[in-house]
C-alpha cells in the first residue's frame, strides 16, 4: 500500500514539475522577451536621435546668429560706403573687400546651414517614424504581457491545486517511505520508484533477478532496482 502511494506521489511530483517547466519556458515568454527588446532599441535610437537633433538645432541657431551678423556688418559697411563721411579711395576699397569677404563668407555659412536644415528634416523624420513604431511596439508587448498574463495564471492554478493534492497523499504516507523516496528522487531527477513491467525495470530497461521477482510479491518489502538503485513497484490492473 505504501509503495503505491509512493508511485502516486512521484506522478503528482512529475506533473509538478513539467507545470514548473513549462511556466519557466513559456513559448509566449519569448515573444515578450522580443517586442520588449525591440521597443528597447527604438526608444534608444529615438534618445540619440533626440540628442542629435538638439545638437543640430544649436548648431542652425547659431550659423543664423553668425549669419545675421554678417548681414548687419555688411549693412554697416555698405552704409559707410555711400554715406559719403568716407572719401579716402584706399579706406573705401578696403571697406569694399571687407564687404566681399563677407559676401562670401555668408553665402558659406548659408550652404551649411541648407544641408543642416535638410539633415534635421530628415532627422525629424525618422524620429516620426520610430515614434510610430514604438508606439505600435508598445501596444503588441501590452497585449502580448496580458495575453502570457492569462496563460501563467491558468497554469499556476493548476500547479496549486496539484500542489495540495501533493500534500494530502503525503498524510497518508509513514515518514521513513517519504524520506527514502526524497533522496531517490533527488538521485534520479525525479524518478525515485521504478515500474516492472515484463520482468524489467522501467527505469534503466534491465532485466531483474529471480530473487527481486520473488520479494516483489511481498507487500512490506523495499526492493531496489541492482542496476539503477530505483525502488522497484509492480501493479496489477486494479492499481493501474
Amino acid at each position: 500500500m505504501q509503495l503505491k502511494l509512493l508511485w502516486d506521489l512521484q506522478k503528482i511530483d512529475m506533473t509538478i514539475a513539467a507545470l514548473e517547466k513549462t511556466i519557466e519556458e513559456a513559448p509566449l515568454k519569448s515573444g515578450v522577451k522580443e517586442v520588449a527588446q525591440n521597443l528597447d532599441n527604438l526608444k534608444s535610437e529615438q534618445a540619440c536621435l533626440n540628442e542629435s537633433l538638439r545638437t543640430a538645432r544649436k548648431t542652425l541657431k547659431n550659423l543664423e546668429m553668425k549669419i545675421q551678423k554678417i548681414v548687419d556688418d555688411r549693412k554697416e559697411l555698405n552704409d559707410g560706403l555711400y554715406s559719403g563721411k568716407t572719401t579716402s579711395a584706399k579706406e573705401l576699397e578696403q571697406m569694399q573687400r571687407k564687404m566681399d569677404i563677407l559676401a562670401e563668407e555668408k553665402k558659406k555659412l548659408e550652404d551649411r546651414l541648407l544641408v543642416l536644415m535638410e539633415s534635421v528634416e530628415e532627422q525629424e523624420s525618422s524620429l516620426k517614424r520610430l515614434k510610430e513604431e514604438s508606439d505600435r511596439a508598445e501596444t503588441e508587448l501590452k497585449e502580448k504581457e496580458e495575453k502570457l498574463e492569462q496563460v501563467l495564471s491558468l497554469y499556476k492554478r493548476e500547479l496549486t491545486d496539484i500542489e495540495e493534492k501533493r500534500i494530502e497523499k503525503t498524510t497518508c504516507i509513514d515518514q521513513k517511505y517519504l524520506d527514502r523516496y526524497t533522496l531517490l528522487a533527488e538521485k534520479h531527477k525525479g524518478q525515485a520508484l521504478a515500474l516492472v513491467e515484463n520482468d524489467i525495470c522501467g527505469g534503466c530497461r534491465v532485466f531483474i533477478s529471480s530473487a527481486q521477482r520473488g520479494h516483489l510479491y511481498n507487500p512490506g518489502a523495499l526492493v531496489y532496482c541492482e542496476n539503477c538503485g530505483r525502488l522497484l513497484i509492480m501493479l496489477d490492473e486494479s492499481d493501474e
